[in-house]
């Protein structure tokens, strides 16, 4: 019942990102790749690591993301047998950075949350707090993208708690929301709740109705769990409002899913069924079905009409989607 997957973006990221080169007929990088590869057979130690580092950026340049993440594991080795950050903390940290773009490329989450917890490590050894911050919050993102919810909670709340001198009702309104969303996640929904409210407060301060929207969409699902039918119609509401405005039609599938499962619990029966049958043609319509929420509006459609004497019509829909159900949680 989430249109996102994923923890919300950072707000900003002090993390070199490692660009795409343009291409040309006659790239650069390929007479300077050959120099480079000429160069490690002469090359030893810290010279022989920094080598490795500029080729891995050549490897990244050309999206070779395994090769570049055997280039940095060979950098880094030789670092850790020199002494390790001890002695060469920027270098060892520009690498990690490196490592987890290339992760990310790869789709590895699990190993790019491993190594943001060493770049966290790295950031305090360099006494960079924005920099830990990020870190931290990057890592925190990837523990949710791997379902760790413990992890990713405790990542979040250790971020909210370092102190950020360049916060902005916008960035404390995200690091909220991701809060939310991770003890959702733990069925922490009272304490998800409290996130998500003063998330949204800080994201009207910031002026950003599509943030608010989000956080209103995360309420209707927080109060539909806690069985809270009008606080979760107001909020449905509100989401449904903004989806309007916007023109979007499958998010406002998403929003009437949520306000008929409010009109349920609040036994408005006929507000219901309008509601959740606009919301199937809605979502049934996008060519990239969601399935598991197909089968949620069809089952609550079921309920509303058991409720209003009319079980044929109700066993009739719950026949008709068993097979589909049977499927999707094989």
């Amino acid at each position: 019942m989430s249109v996102t997957i994923c923890n919300f973006p950072p707000v900003r990221s002090n993390t070199p990102t490692r660009r795409e080169t343009v291409s040309a007929e006659k790239n650069p990088n390929d007479t300077r790749e050959q120099e480079l590869w000429e160069r490690i057979s002469t090359s030893e130690g810290a010279e022989r690591a920094e080598v490795l580092d500029e080729l891995s950026h050549i490897a990244y340049n050309r999206s070779s993301y395994t090769q570049c993440l055997n280039l940095i594991e060979s950098s880094l080795d030789i670092y850790y047998k020199l002494g390790g950050a001890e002695n060469y903390l920027p270098e060892m940290t520009h690498l990690y950075e490196g490592k987890a773009h290339c992760l990310e490329n790869l789709k590895r989450m699990q190993d790019v949350a491993e190594t943001f917890e060493i770049i966290v490590q790295l950031k305090a050894l360099a006494q960079d707090d924005e920099g830990q911050i990020e870190a931290t919050r990057s890592a925190a993102r990837a523990w949710y993208d791997v379902k760790e919810w413990q992890k990713s909670l405790d990542g979040h709340t250790a971020a909210i708690a370092m102190i950020d001198p360049d916060a902005t009702p916008f960035s404390r309104g995200i690091d909220l929301i991701n809060v939310g969303m991770a003890q959702a996640k733990l069925e922490l929904f009272d304490e998800a709740i409290a996130n998500y409210l003063s998330a949204r407060s800080h994201f009207k301060e910031a002026k950003n109705p599509e943030y608010v929207k989000w956080c209103d969409n995360y309420l209707a699902l927080a109060y539909i769990e806690v069985k809270n039918g009008q606080e979760a119609k107001f909020h449905s509401l509100h989401y449904l409002n903004y989806t309007k405005v916007a023109m979007d039609p499958i998010m406002e599938g998403y929003a009437r899913f949520r306000l008929g499962l409010s009109h349920l619990l609040c036994q408005e029966y006929a507000e219901a069924e309008e509601h959740l049958a606009r919301s199937l043609e809605l979502l049934t319509f996008e060519s990239d079905k969601d399935w598991e929420d197909i089968v949620a509006i069809n089952k609550g459609l079921a309920q509303v009409l058991t409720a209003l004497g009319r079980e044929n019509e109700a066993s009739e829909r719950l026949e008709r989607i068993s097979t589909i159900e049977e499927t999707i949680s094989v």
